[in-house]
């Protein structure tokens, strides 16, 4: 397997990353109330169907520690480009779940198709926010 097959956009701290480049295509992303919850899912989504290597889980943690490096290494060229680039809005949601001590989840489906069959697996789990970043636009799904 390729090695960034692999690599997700919140891979900051991977070598083959970029970190002024965050704007994730074919992602689902859920906010889970913390990592038993987000682990449950995970479990869920590969009973499915969905490969395990197209699931990846980051703790609060992990979130934070990533945004740490990625502050660290972005220059001032990147800063300016990634300003206007960025899905800034995005980041700042993590982060504010992070600090809470939540999970998330992302999940790679470059098939938009496949995304209605993840909402249903994922309707099952305590989750908070989910987030689909398709390759013409982002959408924010919530509980009703």
């Amino acid at each position: 397997m390729d090695e960034s097959e692999n690599t997700f956009p919140m891979d900051i701290t991977d070598p083959s990353s970029r970190p002024w480049n965050f704007r994730p295509e074919g992602y689902v992303v859920v906010i889970l109330a913390g990592t038993e919850e987000a682990q449950r899912a995970e479990t869920a989504l590969v009973a499915e169907g969905f490969a395990p290597r197209d699931v990846k889980l980051y703790t609060g943690k992990q979130i934070l520690a990533n945004h740490e490096e990625y502050m660290g290494r972005r220059g001032v060229a990147s800063k300016v480009v990634g300003s206007m680039t960025d899905d800034l809005e995005g980041r700042e949601l993590y982060l504010g779940y992070a600090r809470e001590d939540r999970c998330a989840l992302w999940l790679r489906l470059p098939d938009e198709a496949d995304v209605p069959k993840a909402l249903r697996v994922l309707a099952d789990h305590h989750y908070l926010h989910t987030r689909y970043y398709g390759f013409e636009q982002q959408t924010d799904f919530h509980i009703s």
